[in-house]
């Protein structure tokens, strides 16, 4: 059984947005940026995403460190690591605080309404610290970067598939917000009248604020019904947006690969991940198995014949010689078994899929340079 190579090389040359998700310990973020330099080696201009990403993963790319700013990948570290790389690679990190402020100065009416909504208490707490907020100011992230013109692919790492979903369900549920009665009361509408920040700010204003003032033991009341004022002038572009950010996660150019190590749990996780896909109409690319074990069909059991076969250990006398060979074979009929155990979870996953999943061998050691990302990024295609 081959992996499904045809399918991967297709989503490397034609999607606008690849997507990874599945457990966390799998190896998803060093996937992510796997595929970023497979694409970049093949011409494309690429800007990787990532939600948490190990320290050691910016040293492999040749960076400083990952932030919250687009970094280009310097092309002399790939001639340094022996290869080339005809397109372009850039990575950053997410930063939800950047990610908010960016899009209140894109969508606010101009640059005052902007100043004073990123002043507001309310906003910077609405930025960082909401529910969903966070999620949605991430997938915003997504959405400009696919806007931008200077890449031709972007990959995102989420988060482990325990909040993977809360991160690809909020623009559904900010949307859901925003339409909803209580916000339609907060700001006004055609069966609200006018909204409660506009009647805060009406007759008896001051009596108003005081009390609540009072009650609150600060302003906080005011500062509450300015943001409403102010952030209400950007909601219609957040919905409109938000609706933008539905229509990419599902579309004909963006794909889903589902990242698993071949152990039941993670497989199970997978599995589950998968049908969590399917119900939200999210187009899947497929599974990618990382850390598999690969079967050595060239083992025999006559020690002897192998003893003689290995003609480095000619000077050994035959006795140590035999012994050593005794024990490379049990080691290496432990690496059978282990391959045995991973084939079922690559079977598995290959029915769900009706195609068999994309292989990632175990490597003898974690990936902390780009020779060793851009062994992971040609395993996927090789």
């Amino acid at each position: 059984m081959s992996a499904d190579r045809t399918g991967f090389e297709r989503a490397l040359r034609d999607a606008r947005l690849l997507i990874t998700a599945g457990s966390g310990g799998v190896g998803k973020t060093t996937t992510a940026a796997a595929i970023g330099l497979r694409a970049a080696q093949a011409g494309r201009r690429v800007a990787v995403l990532t939600i948490d990403p190990a320290r050691r993963l910016a040293d492999a790319l040749g960076l400083s460190e990952l932030t919250g700013e687009l970094r280009q990948v310097d092309p002399t570290h790939f001639e340094a690591a022996g290869f080339a790389c005809a397109g372009e690679m850039w990575a950053m990190m997410l930063d939800i605080k950047t990610t908010g402020d960016q899009m209140v100065r894109r969508f606010a009416p101009d640059a005052e309404t902007a100043a004073r909504i990123l002043d507001n208490t309310y906003y910077q707490y609405f930025s960082t610290s909401l529910a969903g907020a966070q999620e949605y100011m991430a997938v915003e992230q997504v959405r400009t970067l696919t806007a931008d013109e200077r890449f031709d692919l972007v990959v995102l790492d989420t988060p482990p598939a325990a909040h993977a979903l809360d991160f690809l369900d909020a623009p559904d549920r900010l949307l859901a917000a925003l339409d909803s009665r209580a916000m339609q009361v907060l700001r006004g509408g055609s069966d609200a009248d006018d909204g409660l920040a506009a009647r805060l700010l009406g007759r008896g204003k001051g009596l108003v604020l005081k009390s609540l003032n009072k009650l609150t033991g600060g302003p906080f009341i005011e500062e509450l019904t300015d943001f409403l004022l102010l952030f209400g002038s950007i909601l219609d572009a957040l919905k409109v947006s938000s609706r933008s950010v539905q229509a990419l996660l599902r579309a004909e150019t963006t794909r889903f690969f589902l990242v698993s190590a071949p152990y039941r749990a993670n497989v199970d996780e997978a599995v589950h991940f998968k049908e969590q896909l399917d119900r939200r109409g999210f187009p899947l690319g497929g599974f990618i198995i990382n850390r598999v074990h690969h079967p050595c069909p060239w083992i025999k059991d006559d020690v002897e014949t192998l003893a003689h076969a290995l003609d480095e250990l000619a000077d050994v006398p035959l006795a140590r010689r035999e012994a050593l060979v005794t024990r490379m074979l049990a080691a290496l009929k432990a690496h059978q078994r282990m391959a045995e155990r991973d084939r079922e979870a690559v079977d598995r996953l290959a029915r769900l899929n009706h195609g068999p999943p994309v292989l990632v061998p175990l490597l003898p050691q974690d990936v902390r340079d780009l020779r060793g990302l851009d062994r992971v990024a040609r395993s996927l295609t090789a």
